[in-house]
């Protein structure tokens, strides 16, 4: 097998696609030449005045789920979440030269620009922010660990650590001025902690609440320290007064003591989700950005009464406001990993970017198109431009997940599975629904294929497979949908299904560890293909003398189509491969790979020959009609397109 070191690195052209859920995940650098957002496991860095864009990779499937950056623009931090009360981690990033790559265009390697990586917490980093001077970087840990602790961002070693409170903490702010002290909040509680270095220890001081009672989710602290602002659950920003006194002995009585002052009266809807401090270049006073789970946007003046003029609203709960560095501007992130610019002078948003917020199950080219695909997701289909690299039509069904897509071969419909068991397709020109079948299968559609039938003719099929293994072709006529053959030899779930050439065979990819190969005229059985593992895949070579297949036990296999049997086994990789691609000429083909990896074939020596590094997991890949561009879509959201050329 060629060695990683001696392959082609495939160019990434453009990536789509943030983790929009991520709290204040997206953020303007220090110096405002780039923004820095999550994408599953993975770190981007994207110019603001071009499309250069880099992965920040450290070798983890953890997907990231904080971000915070050094006010000198030395450092990135990201927290990392895992399964269970297994062991995560936070890492300390070169923020500085990973900019300058970035501006620069320069490749970037798998754990480049990694200084620390940090191990303590259990379950998930919550939240973590740097000190004013970059020497510290304090972690709190989620709801299973709940503990902080305070590391030297110099050396990467722990200095101290206790628990954050009795109750759950969810959002971790030094303050702007002192590297000493740091204020965290969480369910009925806001404290203002004080760093002893020299002890080391970490001294808390509760703040006065009186009888208020909320869970805050999200805080920022004003330039002066004075006052910190925490956005609840229950759609208040809540502001403190954070003076306390320096670290006393414990039977001395505190004289000054963080404090609850005000908050705002009329709520906002579905909680805050995001705060930001904005000073008036007028007035000096500090004024409070508050972001609200139904997509509203408002201004708060320091007293925290709404500024009527300043209101807008967007698509997707608010989880990130970042100012840009003249702080004439900011940019806005949502749940629906939707990304925004508002200019704050005149409160008006321009949408900059869109993407799918939940996993990406399929993606299509037109036949003979290299213009257009089409993604499958939850909740929706998305039709784009690949050229300009935008969303051209929104196809939205709630509530239920698409597992698949394609589209006929003259692209006057688009056929996708859903997890309600009906068949549904649409004009791609308007996104309007043509037909449903309904109750196509007992459980989940889970693969669909046209098998390349002309659906400009009276007639033509199209084939489904089910979650409960059972496939079905049908008969679609301009009135009606008439299932001709319903077939159940499969006892797992279908994952993929391969039509040949003229549509007269299909091969149906199991988790049962089965390919069967059906004759779609008769409704039978040709022959099947066994191997111990899921099949996740298969593809046919050009001239239909050979398959190809891929599955959980990461290997790729080569079959004679005639007899069925089994010619050549290779490893395809160090994790469960999920997807296939076959080039026109047969000489190379394409994986897609749960380790991250997207690989090139030679398909006579069965070597990869160039590599792609980017998602999480690749669940499917389509090539474009000239073989120049590679559309991969991965379980994180994103969808990355490759350069071939």
């Amino acid at each position: 097998m060629t060695s990683e070191e001696n392959m082609q690195t495939l160019k990434l052209d453009s990536v789509l696609g943030f983790s929009g859920s991520v709290p204040s995940g997206l953020q303007y650098t220090p110096c405002g030449t780039c923004i820095v957002y999550p994408l599953g496991s993975v770190v981007a860095i994207k110019s603001v005045s071009s499309k250069n864009l880099i992965f920040l990779d450290a070798e983890i499937d953890k997907k990231v789920c904080c971000l915070a950056l050094s006010k000198d623009g030395r450092y990135l931090a990201s927290g990392h979440e895992g399964t269970g009360v297994t062991k995560v981690e936070a890492i300390i990033w070169d923020l500085k030269n990973a900019i300058e790559s970035c501006i620069q265009g320069k490749e970037v390697l798998q754990g480049d620009f990694v200084i620390h990586r940090l191990f303590q917490h259990h379950g998930k980093v919550q939240s973590l922010d740097f000190s004013c001077d970059a020497s510290y970087l304090i972690t709190l840990g989620g709801q299973d660990d709940n503990d902080l602790v305070v590391w030297s961002v110099e050396t990467g070693k722990g200095i101290c650590g206790t628990k954050a409170s009795n109750d759950t903490s969810y959002c971790v702010k030094w303050l702007n001025q002192r590297n000493d002290r740091f204020v965290t909040c969480g369910s009925n509680h806001c404290r203002v902690w004080q760093v002893c270095v020299e002890t080391p220890k970490l001294h808390a001081v509760d703040a006065n609440m009186g009888s208020m009672r909320r869970i805050m989710n999200c805080l920022c602290i004003s330039q002066d320290d004075q006052y910190g602002f925490a956005g609840n659950k229950t759609g208040e920003v809540l502001r403190f007064r954070l003076d306390r006194d320096e670290i006393k002995r414990f039977e001395e009585p505190d004289d000054k003591k963080p404090t609850l002052e005000a908050y705002n009266k009329e709520r906002m809807n579905k909680g805050v989700k995001s705060v930001t401090c904005v000073v008036n270049p007028l007035t000096g006073n500090t004024n409070v950005i508050a972001g609200a789970g139904d997509g509203t946007i408002q201004l708060f003046n320091p007293s925290l009464q709404p500024i009527p003029s300043h209101v807008i609203n967007i698509d997707g709960g608010v989880t990130s406001i970042s100012l840009d560095s003249d702080s004439k501007s900011f940019i806005v992130g949502t749940e629906f990993s939707q990304r925004y610019s508002v200019d704050i002078a005149t409160f008006t948003p321009e949408l900059r970017a869109t993407c799918h917020y939940g996993e990406i199950n399929d993606v299509k080219f037109p036949r003979g198109c290299s213009e257009l695909f089409a993604t499958a997701s939850y909740e929706d289909i998305r039709v784009w431009d690949a050229k300009r690299k935008m969303e051209l039509i929104r196809i939205k069904v709630p509530n239920l997940m698409c597992n698949a897509i394609d589209i006929t071969q003259s692209g006057s419909a688009i056929i996708s599975a859903w997890s309600d068991g009906k068949i549904r397709s649409f004009y791609p020109e308007s996104g309007k629904s043509k037909f449903i079948i309904p109750d196509a299968h007992p459980e989940e559609v889970t693969a669909i294929t046209t098998c390349n039938d002309d659906d400009t003719n009276s007639d033509w099929r199209l084939v489904s497979g089910g979650k409960d293994g059972s496939l079905r072709i049908w008969k679609v006529t301009s009135s009606h949908q008439q299932l001709v053959h319903s077939m159940k030899e499969h006892r797992g779930a279908i994952n993929s299904l391969t039509c040949n050439a003229d549509g007269t065979q299909v091969v149906s990819s199991s988790s049962d560890g089965s390919c069967i190969i059906w004759d779609l005229n008769k409704g039978v059985r040709i022959h099947a293909l066994f191997e111990n593992a899921i099949f996740k895949d298969m593809v046919y070579l050009p001239d239909e003398s050979q398959y190809l297949t891929c599955g959980s036990n990461c290997k790729v296999s080569w079959w004679e189509a005639y007899s069925g049997d089994q010619i050549r086994i290779t490893e395809g990789g160090s994790a469960p491969l999920t997807c296939l691609a076959m080039m026109s000429n047969g000489l190379s083909f394409v994986s897609g790979c749960a380790d991250k990896r997207l690989k090139v074939w030679d398909y006579d020596e069965g070597v990869p020959i160039a590599v792609g590094l980017g998602h999480q997991v690749c669940n499917r890949i389509a090539l474009s009609a000239d073989e120049k561009t590679i559309v991969s879509v991965g379980k994180e959201g994103g969808i990355f397109l490759w350069d071939l050329e």
